[in-house]
């Protein structure tokens, strides 16, 4: 979908976006957290709700943490940060300054209303920060939705949770280094087909200025 210029733009620009955010997280946590996207993937979603290529092991059967706002008016989508269970409590507890040991209750990790609130936190710079600065190079304005945060049980096949409704998938690999500890996550943007169509226009009229 993407070609290997577009693909290099789009990373250089989501970077940059990234890195406000880290800044952002690391006077929020108070400690240094550099966040990178080694990898972007703009990926079409079929009519039944499946991606058209592999998504990668986010989605393996077992709990995923996924905090989501959805944006409206001529960019419009919905964007996720999504964890495995045991990535997102991993990055609560470094966050607080508590044990990173992680401890399971009867095979499920046990998940506390602060969890939610800091991933809820962490979430909300993350995303308002790459869809703010990604409105502000498509020159238009979004509004946003309330923020969402669920514990999803997940199979093989329920990927659909996540893509249901999407034209396109823009897929970030995100992995949060924090002092010395390496925490693996996933932004997802679903965008409509306009919007998709609108970001390459503005990606192209970038490479040929």
């Amino acid at each position: 979908m993407l070609d290997s210029m577009q693909k290099d733009a789009l990373t250089e620009i989501i970077n940059v976006y990234i890195g406000k955010a880290a800044s952002l997280l690391s006077e929020m946590v108070n400690q240094r957290i550099i966040l990178s996207v080694p990898e972007i993937e703009l990926i079409a979603v079929t009519q039944e709700g499946q991606p058209s290529k592999h998504l990668p092991p986010i989605f393996s059967p077992g709990h995923i943490i996924s905090s989501s706002i959805g944006f409206g008016q001529k960019l419009q989508g919905k964007a996720f940060l999504i964890f495995p269970a045991e990535q997102a409590k991993l990055l609560v507890n470094v966050c607080l300054g508590e044990d990173v040991t992680i401890t399971e209750n009867e095979g499920l990790l046990e998940f506390f209303d602060t969890d939610f609130d800091v991933l809820k936190e962490i979430s909300n710079v993350i995303l308002n920060a790459i869809i703010g600065e990604l409105s502000n190079f498509m020159d238009t304005r979004v509004q946003y939705s309330l923020p969402d945060i669920e514990l999803i049980a997940i199979s093989e096949s329920d990927s659909k949770i996540i893509l249901k409704d999407s034209t396109y998938i823009l897929l970030l690999h995100t992995t949060f280094l924090l002092s010395e500890t390496q925490v693996n996550g996933f932004v997802l943007i679903a965008l409509s087909m306009n919007s998709v169509t609108w970001l390459l226009e503005k990606i192209d009229a970038l490479l040929e200025a």
